[in-house]
This record gives C-alpha cells, structure tokens and sequence, in this order.
C-alpha cells in the first residue's frame, strides 16, 4: 500500500531507542519518496537542548538515507498530544518502544498514539538494537499480518505486503481466537495472492489467545501489522485494549493502521 505524499512524523527525546526508531522511518520515507519530519516535543522532564536533539537525529536519518528531505521541529506541550497532533498532516507515525534508557516516548506515548493517532502509528519495539550504526535492520524475517476478515484486516494487509514486497521477505497472515471457515480465509485473502506474486505467503490460523498468538508471532517477526477500527477480533471502540497489549508485549516492531 502507498502511503499519502504527506510527511512521515518520527518522535524523538535524544534516547538511544527513538534514534533507532529514526532509521525506521528513513527507510519509510525513502520507499514512500516522502518527507520525514523529525519531531521533538520540550517538556521539563527532556533535554534543554530541544533543537540539538531535532538536529542529531535529522543527521542520522540523513546518513541512513541520503537520499531523502527531512525537516525538523519543536515543540511545547506532551510527546502523547504533541505527536497526535502532528499525525493529522501526516502519513505515518513512528516513535520508539519500550524505551529503558530514560527516553520520554515511553509505553504510554504509543498506547496513546495507536488509539487516537489520526494516521498509521508505528512502534519500534526494541529499537536501541538498530540504533547502532554497525547494525542493520533484518531484513528475513516475515512480515505478520493480523487477518479477521474485517475492513481493517483489509487495510493491514494492505499495508503488510507492501512491506513484504519492498523487503522482499514472506507475509504470514494470522488468524487467532474464534474459528472462522477455511472458504472465508481463502477468500480474505485469494485477492492479494493475485496482487503480489512475488511475495511468499503463509497462512496461520491458531485456536489461542489473540494476545498469545501475536506476541508469540512477534518473536520471530520483522514486523507486526494489526488494523484498528471497531469491529473484529482485536478490534474494539477506541482505546482498543488488545492492540495496545499486542504493542506493549510484542518483540518487534508493530504498525497499527487506520483509514487515511
């Protein structure tokens, strides 16, 4: 799925995860020809230094990706509704996760995020282990896709083999909870086996816990992508409990999509 031509936002604090977290958004930035917009919200708990934290981490993406424009901005008030607002004018979101070295955009940024963003919101979980630059992004595992055959299930698939395809790994859509008839599967998903030939594709259905298939799902995944709206099997009236447990748990990165 293409993203819109607006610019992709990325959270930053100057903690080692959300410049990991950067190099995400580089990578998004370059594949959808976007502008990454490096965001720094001032709060008296963050460094004095709003404008060297924006700029650090724009030299970073700018390594990353030589390739993209990047703009940079500052601004008063909670990372939480700093970044909320910044997602009405842009195409994706993209903070760190679980950060443990003092960084502000902690769990409740991203549970935030996810259950009232305006856009797509990515959660690098993990992020301080690409925030080395010796180290890369892996690039083999597959991408795992939340499926429950809802209209967001169909923006995450969406979503998912276009990250699939671009890195050329396998898509695993995932099936957890109730049952559902093996033709209602087929039928999910008959269409985007036509539309991406090229991507390996598994399906996986699990008589589990939501939250247990997909964090157990997450420990050997590139990426997770889960829909958010209000119907479905993890999707509930916002804040979606299950998505933002699935975001906090979770070993990878999580997309959660919206409408855009």
């Amino acid at each position: 799925m293409q993203l819109t031509r607006s610019p992709i936002v990325v959270g930053v604090d100057g903690s080692t995860a959300s410049l990991g977290a950067v190099r995400w958004a580089a990578d998004e930035a370059a594949r959808h020809e976007c502008t990454l917009r490096v965001v720094h919200a001032m709060s008296w708990e963050g460094p004095a230094d709003g404008q060297g934290v924006v700029l650090d981490a724009a030299a970073e993406a700018r390594a990353w990706q030589p390739g993209i424009a990047v703009e940079t901005t500052t601004l008063g008030g909670p990372p939480a509704s700093v970044l909320q607002d910044q997602s009405r004018h842009a195409s994706l979101v993209v903070i760190g996760g679980r950060v443990h070295d003092g960084g502000l955009l902690d769990t409740s940024v991203g549970a935030h995020l996810t259950a009232f963003a305006h856009c797509p919101v990515l959660v690098v979980n993990n992020a301080w282990r690409w925030a080395d630059r010796m180290s890369a992004i892996p690039q083999q595992a597959p991408v795992v896709v939340g499926v429950d055959g809802s209209p967001s299930s169909q923006r995450a698939l969406a979503f998912g083999y276009g990250e699939a395809a671009a890195r050329h790994v396998p898509l695993v859509a995932l099936h957890a909870g109730r049952a559902r008839p093996h033709e209602a599967v087929a039928a999910e998903m008959e269409p985007w086996l036509r539309l991406h030939p090229e991507v390996e594709t598994r399906f996986t259905s699990r008589d589990a816990p939501i939250l247990d298939a997909m964090t157990e799902a997450a420990r050997s995944a590139l990426l997770v992508v889960l829909g958010a709206h209000r119907a479905g099997w993890y999707e509930h009236p916002r804040p979606n409990p299950i998505t933002q447990m699935i975001v906090h748990h979770a070993a990878s990165p999580v997309l959660v999509t919206r409408s855009v």
